[in-house]
């Protein structure tokens, strides 16, 4: 089950290790790295998060497989943005409505991953 992602929960796990899960065996460290708010309004709801990995390695732009210790498993759309000495940058972001009479706070979860890209 995905479950619908939100701005709080990122807050709450800036400088948090998450773990990208490709197609190896291996789980791929990135932690997070950076929040930013984007303009949002009632009606819509705009942020963005960076994330740093290993610099010798440097995955594609895609849609890949997360897990987090206390948010769980969710799927996350990925673009790798930036590389330095500390490492691979990756950066999601995510611009969506919000819908009428509905805070993004009290959203029901996604049942289904292919809705959660949408959202």
């Amino acid at each position: 089950m995905s479950i619908y992602l939100t701005k709080e929960m990122f807050e709450q796990n800036l400088n948090t290790r998450f773990w990208l899960l490709d197609e190896s065996s291996q789980p791929y460290a990135l932690d997070l790295v950076e929040f930013a708010n984007g303009h949002s309004t009632p009606r819509q709801e705009q942020f963005s998060l960076r994330f740093r990995g290993d610099r010798d390695q440097i995955f594609p732009q895609r849609i890949y497989p997360i897990k987090h210790d206390s948010m769980g498993d969710f799927d996350l759309f990925l673009v790798p943005i930036a590389r330095d000495e500390t490492g691979t940058f990756y950066e999601a972001v995510f611009n969506r409505m919000i819908p009428a009479g509905k805070d993004h706070a009290q959203q029901d979860p996604v049942q289904d991953p292919a809705q959660a890209q949408v959202r």
